[in-house]
């Protein structure tokens, strides 16, 4: 019974600050909700509680449907992350002088329960509703506290693109209700239906596909992704990129790859264009010098290598693709939030806009440097794990496949150094040593965190493959 709260406690939290959009800003609000629902996670995970919950909801054509939720596997550690994110994303704002209205942050708070309700909903038609309520506050998001004169462009091509992917599994979803019949919208029912199904029509399974690598997104579907990132606030930008991202990843495993398991080979052929995407994106990072855009399209090749993995249906490709995407969200967090620092306190927009910050501010220039080596996957780092597996796999399922995985791994080495070496070294340029924002303490502490959890973890990746194994 305690499962729905991943959902309910959010939602209503972040209704009730909507209507405190004209009062003083309750920062700190969200980040006891998160952290609640954090603390919630362990205490049922640690004491064994069962991690789901079913109850009716109504009939679709004489399918039934259900509320149904299952907070193991691989969903749990997508609700963990989620939850984690969101904490440190509240304590940061909180800690920092940033001010935005309550509306803002109840937004953020629904948006946390449309999350929480996909990587929770272990029935179709309820993964479909909080799939698109997920869409509604981060449009609304964008489009009010979005910055730059392409904002408005930025967030009606996020929106257009997301909707059109929608549109394509509501499709699927219908084909499915009235066509095939299954004897309810449970996985394991429309499983028993769509598993033999497959062998005879792939057109059914393209339709969810295109959905779900829209919203992670993956080449060419990945055209809305930077400009949305770079014109998004920050905390919304993580959102976009720790966890919305992860929505995809997570439909693939558990929707597509759930439901039809046979993998045709018109998908094997995609997955040589996901690897092109991956090489292209880190060649845009690579040429570019501002730094939004090197972090955008550094995460489109890290995503796109996970999805790659995935289709591997090799054990160890899985287990790491589910590692990297916990470990992505991390490392992604850490590094939006550095950059938030940089933008607010020495006004960076690119590579040359600073030099010497490891003079001017040697905790934040470690911090950066912390995350900028889990971000080119070294050893000790929780990337390391993840990218290991998952390249293994791929050289065991396609070596070419593996060899160009590789050279993505080697330009994201370069693009990532240099961005941290053109900003960390040199002479101190453009940076006041003598009339600077003093970093607070709260902004320090979780960066620092999340960068001990990122060590942590690639010390000692047992706990995350516990969680997995559930």
């Amino acid at each position: 019974m305690l499962l729905p709260l991943f959902i309910i406690f959010p939602f209503i939290v972040g209704v009730f600050m909507l209507l405190m959009n004209g009062q003083k800003p309750q920062k700190w609000l969200g980040a006891l909700v998160s952290g609640a629902l954090v603390a919630l996670f362990f205490y049922l995970s640690c004491n064994g509680k069962e991690m789901a919950y079913q109850a009716d909801w109504f009939s679709f054509n004489n399918v039934k449907t259900y509320i149904a939720l299952d907070g193991t596997g691989l969903g749990g550690l997508m609700l963990l992350l989620s939850n984690l994110v969101y904490a440190a994303l509240f304590i940061y704002i909180g800690s920092s002088d940033q001010k935005y209205s309550n509306s803002f942050y109840g937004l953020l708070l629904i948006a946390l329960a449309g999350l929480n309700g996909v990587f929770l909903a272990n029935d179709l038609i309820l993964f479909y509703f909080f799939w698109e309520i997920v869409l509604i506050p981060i449009y609304f998001l964008i489009g009010i506290w979005g910055k730059g004169a392409d904002k408005i462009k930025a967030n009606m091509t996020f929106f257009l693109y997301t909707v059109l992917g929608s549109m394509f599994m509501l499709a699927g979803i219908i084909y499915i209700g009235f066509n095939l019949k299954p004897v309810s919208f449970l996985i394991t029912d429309v499983q028993q239906v769509t598993t033999p199904y497959f062998s005879t029509n792939t057109f059914l399974a393209l339709l969810f596909l295109i959905a779900f690598v829209i919203k992670i997104p993956i080449f060419p579907f990945h055209t809305w992704q930077p400009t949305a990132y770079k014109t998004s606030p920050t905390p919304v930008t993580v959102v976009l990129s720790a966890l919305m991202a992860k929505m995809g990843l997570f439909a693939v495993v558990h929707w597509f790859l759930g439901l039809f398991p046979s993998i045709s080979e018109l998908f094997n052929y995609f997955l040589y264009v996901a690897i092109f995407g991956l090489v292209y994106a880190s060649l845009i990072a690579l040429s570019s010098k501002n730094i939004k855009k090197i972090i955008a399209y550094s995460s489109i090749a890290h995503l796109a290598l996970i999805f790659v993995a995935l289709f591997t249906q090799n054990e160890i490709g899985t287990q790491g693709a589910y590692f990297q995407m916990f470990s992505h969200g991390l490392v992604v967090l850490g590094l939006w939030l550095i950059v938030d620092v940089l933008e607010r306190q020495y006004n960076v927009k690119d590579i040359n806009s600073i030099k010497g910050l490891a003079t001017a501010n040697p905790t934040l220039a470690i911090l950066l440097m912390i995350f900028g080596l889990a971000n080119v996957a070294l050893p000790l780092t929780s990337s390391f794990i993840g990218e290991f597996m998952m390249l293994n796999s791929l050289f065991s399922y396609q070596p070419i496949l593996a060899v160009l995985a590789c050279l993505g791994v080697i330009l994201s080495a370069v693009y990532t150094l240099r961005l941290a070496g053109a900003i960390m070294f040199g002479e101190v340029t453009n940076i006041d040593l003598n009339d600077r924002t003093k970093d607070t303490s709260g902004v320090i502490v979780v960066l620092a965190v999340v960068a001990i959890i990122v060590i942590f973890l690639g010390v000692y990746p047992t706990p995350i493959f516990e969680i997995i194994a559930r």
